[in-house]
């Protein structure tokens, strides 16, 4: 059975001395509390399933898309997480407004026994969107996003005080500086650094990759992927590892359509390699009617929008998808709502039925 882990999320160097000592003292205060957790090995820090799994697994027959909606909130980017002996969805929350640009964006949490019955929504980062949810080589739960600041989205991240993610330290800069807009980070430890992704710039798009020798260090740009399609970038970034080699999972920037990756040939240690991608795949997910409408995906409706794969307990592949009938509402990105899919080999995908 295949193992996949998917690895995410890190931060940039301090702004100062005092600021990182006080970074490094908080690490280290939460290091603590989470004694019992052990080292978190390469590839593996971003494990979907951490601690005692879920009984009896995912009963798939109980589930129906979305698994997760609201009548008045639209919710997508999200990520899955088993922790604390429950299921977490951290995923952008927005509220239509009635000024311009007629939506807000918050970072929220809930929780569920059964990917079925949800609590309400606990907001982690007001005016953020994007995140994203790692263990750091300590074992430490860490979430990364960006704040919205209109033309100059910049990144942060916060630290779980435990494995039920129900208390967030404050939050940190990541990478601050790097590009005059950033957004959609994603990080992967290696082994000798770490690696994170993120979409920059406002015209003029890319995905751009950066190295730091640690999450308290400094980042440094590496450049470019070697990754396009519909002559345009790719988004909503995460690393992940298939059968000990590395993989992406991302969003074309074009048409919002998903897609997996695998690592080029060379050293994942070597912050170069992760500039270079092969064998990019569309991953296939049946329509529903929640997630289809009239006219073309991306344009008029959303299909399978911000592509998030997590590994069962049984080794099962599970993707979480935001989609939307329309895209008017919410200041034009549509009354999204999260679904499901599954497979074994990531190409064959099924849905649950209606």
């Amino acid at each position: 059975m295949r193992v996949l882990v998917l690895a995410v999320l890190v931060l940039a160097g301090a702004a100062g001395a005092a600021g990182a000592g006080r970074i490094v003292a908080e690490h280290r205060a939460t290091r603590a509390a989470l004694a019992s957790a052990t080292s978190v090995p390469v590839g593996q820090d971003h494990a979907c399933v951490v601690g005692p799994p879920p009984r009896g697994g995912i009963d798939w027959s109980t589930l129906r898309n979305p698994v997760l909606s609201s009548p008045d909130h639209g919710f997508k980017d999200q990520a899955l997480q088993w922790s604390g002996g429950e299921w977490h969805l951290l995923f952008t929350d927005m509220t239509a407004t009635a000024a311009a640009p007629h939506v807000s964006f918050d970072v929220a949490e809930v929780h569920s026994p059964d990917l079925r019955h949800w609590s309400q929504p606990q907001v982690i980062a007001s005016g953020a969107a994007s995140p994203d949810i790692v263990r750091d080589p300590e074992g430490q739960f860490v979430v990364t996003y960006q704040l919205q600041r209109g033309d100059h989205d910049q990144l942060a991240y916060r630290i779980s005080n435990g494995p039920t993610l129900s208390h967030w330290s404050a939050a940190h800069s990541l990478a601050r500086g790097l590009a005059g807009r950033m957004i959609d980070p994603a990080l992967a430890w290696t082994g000798d650094g770490v690696i994170l992704g993120f979409k920059g710039g406002t015209a003029v798009q890319h995905f751009e990759i950066a190295w730091a020798p640690s999450l308290t260090g400094t980042f440094r740009v590496v450049g470019q992927p070697d990754i396009s399609y519909y002559n345009d970038t790719v988004e909503n970034y995460e690393f992940l590892t298939v059968d000990g080699a590395w993989h992406l999972v991302a969003t074309s920037n074009t048409l919002d359509q998903p897609f997996v990756f695998t690592l080029g040939p060379g050293d994942p240690k070597v912050a170069a390699t992760w500039l270079h991608w092969v064998d990019g795949r569309q991953l296939q997910v049946p329509d529903q009617p929640f997630d289809t409408g009239p006219g073309i995906d991306s344009v008029h409706f959303e299909h399978a929008n911000s592509a998030f794969v997590c590994v069962g307990p049984g080794g099962e592949d599970y993707l979480t998808f935001a989609a939307s009938t329309e895209l008017t509402s919410f200041g034009g990105w549509g009354h999204a709502r999260i679904g499901i899919a599954r497979s074994n080999d990531l190409t064959n995908w099924q849905v649950p039925p209606e």
